[in-house]
């Protein structure tokens, strides 16, 4: 992949060419569905509706998306909100929240909201959250979140060391992280045992509803691949192994 005409070349081995625009919403709403209007993202609000009048089950996700579904997970997040997963056999994900009150859906103007997203097979020690964030003054910038701990000399071996070198390792490749618009865009989560690229919250009226369901696909399968060269691999590895020694020292207990 070659990075983008103008920016300056990752640090890591050669990018691969950014793949060319597919046909994948062929697959949507295949032979027996009920055919409805999938080419933007927003269009995947109105399928979820009709997911859940049909019962919210893995039959029903399968009549609506047309791709084989893995499995259909639903819990209470929060009193009035329940997260909704719909994990299918291509590898991609549904990470919805249906909001069920009517105080709820009169403040956001829609009883659905999700994020796509893509399962790949990079681990970490620590769960973490690397995006593109919004612009500041025209341009973006890197943003890593690692949560909370109590521990506050964890906490500050963290930030001095462990936050600035993760910082390091995914600046050189953070602009292919950039949106489809002005104000969206992609990100990776990683936790101990897997790791999900992702694409910004997706709700009625927000500019990421009007992104094309090929584009948001085909950037997530690239991204995908990019975190698959073995230089950024190994540094991510070289990171985490010296995580490890530091834990060991500062909470021997686990």
């Amino acid at each position: 992949m070659r990075s983008r005409p103008g920016k300056p070349q990752p640090s890591y081995g050669a990018l691969r060419d950014r793949p060319s625009r597919q046909n994948t919403t062929k697959y949507l709403s295949g032979p027996g569905t009920t055919k409805l209007q999938m080419e933007k993202m927003g269009d995947l609000l109105e399928m979820l509706r009709r997911f859940d009048s049909l019962g919210s089950t893995k039959e029903a996700a399968k009549e609506v998306f047309g791709w084989g579904v893995e499995d259909v997970l639903i819990s209470e997040e929060r009193p009035g909100v329940d997260q909704v997963i719909i994990q299918f056999f291509n590898g991609l994900i549904i990470d919805a929240r249906h909001i069920l009150s009517q105080e709820g859906v009169v403040e956001f103007g829609e009883e659905w909201e999700f994020r796509m997203k893509m399962r790949t097979n990079l681990t970490s020690t620590i769960r973490y959250n690397v995006f593109y964030s919004r612009y500041i003054h025209g341009k973006g910038y890197l943003r890593n979140d690692i949560g909370y701990f109590e521990n506050k000399l964890l906490r500050k071996m963290l930030e001095d060391f462990y936050i600035p070198r993760q910082r390091s390792i995914y600046k050189p490749i953070i602009l292919e992280f950039k949106g489809l618009h002005d104000y969206d865009f992609f990100g990776i989560e990683v936790g101990t045992d897997h790791s999900e690229i992702y694409y910004s919250t997706v709700r009625q009226g927000r500019e990421e509803a009007e992104s094309e369901i090929d584009d948001v696909i085909t950037r997530l399968n690239y991204l995908s691949d990019m975190m698959k060269d073995e230089e950024l691999r190994k540094a991510l590895k070289a990171l985490d192994e010296d995580l490890c020694k530091v834990l060991c020292i500062l909470c021997p207990t686990g």
